[in-house]
């Protein structure tokens, strides 16, 4: 029996899309415009995007990129959020609270919250920073964990348990999204990377033998096959 195909599109600049039939595709944030962009030539593979709360509601540059996809599924991590009326007719709307969000990455690492508790304490490497960040986490008990990339890995994992996993645009090495934004000149994403780096290197390593990536990045720092198929 042939196993199922799942794509996982994040926003690394410069990343190729597989042209291959998948049967399905999942996209981070902004990623949703390189899934359009694949459904184009393959209308008929269902997505899911996967966005943070309030990523989707204070970046219009995501949330315009969501909308335009058409997803059947907008799954929300860290919060709710409306339906957009542009999608109403169309799509599922999934929302996760902090909590359940938090509890769901738990299972893929073997020492459980406690690996996710260690993995905040990489977010910075001045140890003042460190210390002064992982007290506002348990203060407000707000803990992320790893970044809506990693995130819609670990759900088209869990949601897919018996099939291959490529991933495109997932290069946990930081930076800017393939997309220019004005948040682009205030916020840096290599903290959340460092926190990747460290998770995806603990990740089940049965789970890891499903996952393959376009992005040498990722493919050496977790381990994982490096995928040679044509791109689009």
């Amino acid at each position: 029996m042939n196993l199922a195909n799942i794509l996982v599109l994040g926003s690394k600049p410069n990343s190729k899309i597989p042209d291959s039939h998948f049967d399905k595709i999942y996209s981070a944030n902004g990623a949703a415009e390189r899934a359009l962009n694949y459904r184009k030539k393959y209308p008929d593979v269902p997505l899911t995007c996967v966005v943070g709360a309030s990523e989707f509601a204070r970046n219009y540059h995501v949330t315009k990129r969501i909308i335009k996809s058409i997803p059947e599924r907008l799954m929300v991590r860290s919060g709710e959020i409306g339906m957009p009326e542009e999608l109403k007719n169309y799509s599922e709307l999934i929302c996760l609270s902090k909590k359940e969000q938090w509890n769901f990455q738990k299972n893929f690492f073997n020492f459980k919250i406690l690996t996710l508790l260690i993995a905040e304490f990489f977010y910075h490497t001045n140890y003042i920073k460190k210390l002064i960040y992982l007290l506002k986490c348990f203060k407000n008990s707000n803990f992320q964990g790893v970044s809506t990339g990693f995130y819609a890995i670990l759900v088209a994992l869990k949601e897919n348990p018996d099939a291959n996993i490529i991933i495109s645009g997932i290069g946990m090495t930081g930076g800017p999204q393939f997309y220019k934004t004005e948040r682009i000149k205030i916020r840096d994403n290599t903290p959340r990377s460092r926190v990747d780096r460290f998770l995806i290197k603990r990740i089940d390593s049965t789970l890891k033998k499903r996952m393959s990536s376009l992005d040498k990045d990722l493919v050496k720092i977790a381990n994982v096959t490096l995928w040679n198929g044509k791109t689009i």
